[in-house]
């Protein structure tokens, strides 16, 4: 595990670490560079700003890559509703890729619509790791793409103009709220921090800063952020080859790169399977959840601003419903897991 104050080989450079003094961030206005600096290290990146909230974060990615009313930003289907309030915020237009059963962004699902795009947002949805160097292979070197880890620790991939994360309740990353934003260029000039000359800007700065009272949680967040990950990069593939053994069809990688696991998706056969395995008695102690299949397309906040954008046309053996399975509560309580399969039989 990577802690502060260790030197990290970045580009061909040993670089170091910034660390506090004494063992923590301080709440301290002078503390949040050098903070959010040793936290764009674990996202591979060397430079960072740390934000209200992940939606703020996305915002000021967008508005620093240029994004202005006339851009079309592309936003996975199954993904939360605050990307697309980001995409909103900016005045630009979500194109909404619809991609089939599948949960993560794909080539295939922008192929038809990269022409007519400005901006992609890959997802690294429940921990699963998108193919951003297959998306800029894709895309050519010039198309702005935003890695969205809000949901995974430890996914870092080459190719993203710029990282987002999330720092709220639930995240991997969990000190209760906040978000940041990292890039190898310096990237906080537009927040919000006062100074005196602040009534001459030439532009409005566009996020308000993280408080500096929730500095020292940073390190102790990670902390338990690259213990998690480690745990359940371990454990989880046991736990899927049960899963198999209950008749069950857990998400697979296509990637080299290990999931950090936020959520087991899980492919279910029919509907009926769907509320057997949805509604269980057992479900709550397993974290079991679903997400919701046509949850953006529908969102009040597009107005007439955002389109839908259908990808490749799925087989009818692509229209399943997911179930989302805890992992950490299913590595814990494996009688409860026994039983929720059971509900099957």
């Amino acid at each position: 595990m990577q802690g502060p104050g260790t030197d990290r080989l970045r580009h061909g450079q040993m670089q170091v670490t910034p660390a506090p003094a004494d063992g923590q961030w301080r709440a301290r206005e002078a503390d949040r560079l050098p903070c959010s600096s040793w936290l764009a290290q674990f996202y591979a990146r060397r430079h960072g700003a740390l934000v209200g909230s992940g939606t703020a974060a996305l915002e000021l990615a967008l508005r620093q890559l240029g994004a202005t009313s006339d851009w079309r930003v592309a936003v996975p289907a199954a993904t939360c509703h605050q990307v697309v309030a980001a995409v909103l915020n900016t005045g630009a237009v979500p194109v909404i890729i619809e991609n089939g059963a599948e949960l993560l962004l794909s080539g295939a699902a922008l192929e038809r619509h990269k022409n007519s795009l400005d901006a992609v947002i890959a997802v690294h949805q429940y921990g699963l790791p998108c193919d951003i160097p297959a998306l800029r292979r894709q895309l050519g070197p010039r198309m702005p793409i935003i890695e969205d880890s809000a949901g995974a620790w430890d996914l870092n991939r080459p190719g993203a103009s710029r990282v987002v994360t999330s720092l709220g309740n639930g995240k991997p990353l969990d000190i209760g709220g906040g978000g940041a934003l990292f890039g190898d260029t310096p990237v906080d000039a537009d927040i919000d921090v006062w100074s005196p000359g602040q009534r001459s800007r030439p532009r409005p700065a566009s996020s308000p800063p993280l408080s500096i009272h929730a500095l020292p949680a940073l390190m102790q967040a990670v902390a338990m952020a690259q213990a998690r990950t480690q745990r359940l990069r371990q454990q989880v593939p046991e736990l899927l080859v049960r899963l198999r053994q209950y008749g069950l069809d857990p998400w697979v990688s296509q990637d080299t790169l290990a999931p950090s696991w936020q959520f087991i998706p899980i492919r279910t056969r029919d509907a009926r399977v769907f509320e057997h395995l949805r509604y269980s008695p057992h479900a709550d102690r397993l974290g079991v959840c679903a997400p919701a299949a046509r949850a953006l397309r529908e969102l009040p906040m597009h107005g007439t601003r955002a389109e839908v954008a259908q990808g490749p046309k799925p087989t009818l053996d692509l229209h399943r419903n997911w179930i989302l399975l805890d992992p950490q509560a299913a590595l814990d309580h494996p009688q409860h897991l026994a039983a929720w399969a059971g509900d099957l039989r």
